[in-house]
């Protein structure tokens, strides 16, 4: 009773209550770093995988696109591509090659990243903390583009007569 006629117990009189509460405070705070580095070493290394190039090869071997996430690294051609295919045939067989390229990268990237997207989801949004809060999980849908499969397909090349021309006679004359 006495302890109630002076108000809280004071810290000071009880330094075994704040050893025991500093220790497990920094103890909760080392556990959290050690988290925090995990997830970021996490992080670097998928985005490093997420990054990485991709080559793919056009169905009749003449076109070699290399991309990444972030685009088209290179576009090559084989040396006899002009005797093997007309340019329009050839416009659209490359288009079609960096689409694939664009896809595979697409699907590096999902994959890379799926275990931290599950990770994310598995925690609480900010709404669920804050109520009237902006939902980070819809700020972060921003900055994901569309899946590549979302752009209109090309046009199917026509066949032409002219490919007897491109094939066996010079461009200019």
């Amino acid at each position: 009773m006495a302890d109630r006629a002076r108000g809280p117990v004071m810290v000071e009189e009880h330094p075994e209550i704040t050893r025991a509460g500093n220790a497990a405070l920094r103890n909760q705070i080392e556990q959290m770093l050690n988290s925090y580095e995990r997830d970021i070493s996490a992080l670097e290394t998928a985005q490093a995988r997420a990054a990485e190039p991709v080559t793919v090869w056009s169905a009749d071997n003449l076109v070699r696109v290399t991309a990444n996430i972030a685009g088209v690294i290179e576009v090559h051609l084989e040396p006899d591509v002009f005797k093997r295919s007309s340019p329009e045939k050839l416009g659209v067989v490359i288009t079609e090659t960096v689409r694939d390229a664009g896809r595979a990268a697409a699907r590096i990237q999902e994959e890379a990243l799926a275990p931290l997207t599950d990770a994310a989801a598995a925690m609480p949004d900010l709404p669920d903390l804050i109520p009237g809060a902006p939902a980070t999980k819809d700020l972060l849908a921003r900055f994901v583009p569309p899946p590549v499969d979302q752009a209109p397909p090309p046009p199917p090349a026509a066949e032409d007569d002219d490919d007897d021309y491109y094939r066996n006679q010079g461009y200019l004359r």
